[in-house]
């Protein structure tokens, strides 16, 4: 019912702006509510192997840390440097300990749902600097995907 209908009385037409008010109100939707719903997009890789942090990190001594992930014999590497502020020099080695798979491809994400694809070095090493926060790596090995958990950099 449109609020300049010639039929409503003047508490209706008060009513009707109040309910208006309150429902635009309710549809504003919170930002932690938005990030929360891009970082769903977990579910869309459900068939990847999770890793696991598999060694304690280690400390560099650039004030950086090493994390190693692992889903069987299929083995990520990160290495974390400053790189500036607010700036993390990441290095990513993916590698499967069998040899049985191909060399990987390496896309690492972050929490607003974006993400980037890295090419492998001349070594296997994917380097690319990102801005300090959370993400996490996703290593494809031919037709299968390892996860690596959230972790901040």
């Amino acid at each position: 019912m449109p609020a300049d209908d010639p039929t409503l009385t003047p508490q209706e037409r008060d009513l009707l702006a109040e309910v208006a008010e309150l429902v635009a109100v309710m549809e504003q939707t919170p930002d932690t509510v938005v990030t929360a719903a891009k970082a769903l997009h977990d579910w869309v890789g459900i068939d990847a192997h999770l890793a696991e942090l598999v060694a304690e990190p280690v400390l560099t001594r650039s004030d950086g840390v090493t994390l190693t992930f692992a889903a069987g014999a299929l083995r990520v590497r990160a290495e974390v440097e400053p790189a500036g502020y607010r700036r993390r020099r990441l290095v990513l080695v993916a590698h499967d300990e069998a040899g049985g798979a191909s060399p990987p491809r390496i896309t690492i994400q972050f929490p607003d749902g974006s993400a980037r694809e890295l090419m492998p070095g001349r070594f296997g090493e994917c380097l690319t600097e990102v801005p300090a926060g959370t993400l996490r790596a996703v290593a494809t090995f031919g037709a299968v995907d390892v996860t690596t958990p959230w972790f901040v950099v």
